[in-house]
C-alpha cells in the first residue's frame, strides 16, 4: 500500500492531468472536501462531480507544489500555486494551502485554503 503522503502527492499529479477515473479510486462514500470557497462535498460522486465541472471551466490548469510535509501521520500539508486558463482566455491564479488526510490508502478528506 502506498504510504499517506505517497497517496497525497499521486492525487496531485492526477488532478494535474484531470485523470478523473485514477483521481475517483482514491477516495470512497465516507470522504469530505472542502472546497477553497468554503462549499463541503459528501462521498465520491459528490466530489468528482464537482472536480469536473472545476476542471471544466479551464482550458488549462496546473498545481504547482511548492512543499508538501506529512505534518501527522495521515495528515499531508501542501503549499501551491494554481494557474489557469478560462477557455474565454482570462487567467486565473492563486496561492493555497490544502491539506489531504489519508488512511487505509484512500483520502478520507481534503481541505483547501485560499490565500
Amino acid at each position: 500500500m502506498m504510504s499517506s503522503l505517497g497517496v497525497a502527492e499521486y492525487y496531485f499529479k492526477l488532478s494535474n492531468e484531470s485523470n478523473f477515473d485514477e483521481i475517483t479510486k482514491l477516495f470512497c462514500e465516507s470522504s469530505t472536501f472542502r472546497s477553497g470557497k468554503g462549499d463541503l462535498f459528501l462521498g465520491v460522486s459528490d466530489i468528482m462531480s464537482m472536480q469536473r465541472l472545476h476542471h471544466g471551466m479551464f482550458s488549462k490548469l496546473e498545481w504547482e507544489v511548492c512543499s508538501v510535509t506529512e505534518t501527522k501521520p495521515g495528515i499531508v500539508h501542501f503549499n501551491f500555486n494554481f494557474t489557469g486558463e478560462t477557455h474565454a482566455g482570462e487567467k486565473v491564479e492563486y496561492s493555497g494551502l490544502e491539506d489531504v488526510v489519508v488512511y487505509g490508502g484512500k483520502i478520507q478528506h481534503v481541505q483547501i485554503q485560499r490565500l
